[in-house]
């Protein structure tokens, strides 16, 4: 294995468990489910790993999440994760002006969720909505600036 392979598969396993530490550690409950900083590490992972990588390390650090007290979120949780940062992820890898295309990703997280939460929840879905629409969009901020303030220092 070379030198590269190795920092992404080293990195990645570390942005799974910063992911899964943000969103199960760091929240604020809602109606159906908790506000976390974990998207922060979900759209970071997605602009310094290769796309595929970038899905299992977003789906897994989210998913686990899930199994400490909302289980049946654990499938839609990998899928919609693991979709915002390939789209992510695509985008962010372009060199021109539709690289910044790629905060459209921030939708993925609060579309899944509410078609999930439509069919299981009804009601919940509609308050639910707008604050995964704040976490998407703030956890994409932060990883914007992370970026910006340590892209030098990192080296894949």
């Amino acid at each position: 294995m070379d030198d590269r392979r190795i920092r992404i598969l080293v990195a990645s396993g570390i942005l799974a468990a910063v992911i899964f530490v943000l969103t199960a550690f760091l929240r604020v409950p809602i109606p159906a489910g908790y506000l976390h900083l974990g998207d922060t590490g979900v759209f970071f992972a997605a602009m310094l790993l290769p796309p595929g990588v970038a899905v299992l390390c977003a789906g897994l650090g989210s998913a686990l999440a899930d199994l400490i007290g909302f289980p049946v979120y654990v499938p839609v949780t990998f899928l919609v994760k693991g979709l915002a940062a390939l789209t992510f992820s695509l985008l962010w890898q372009r060199r021109d002006r539709l690289r910044y295309l790629a905060f459209l990703a921030i939708l993925v997280i609060p579309v899944g969720y509410f078609l999930f939460e439509l069919i299981l929840f009804r009601n919940y879905a509609w308050i639910d909505l707008p604050l995964n629409l704040l976490q998407s969009a703030v956890g994409a901020g932060l990883a914007f600036a992370l970026d910006r303030a340590g892209r030098d220092r990192i080296r894949l």
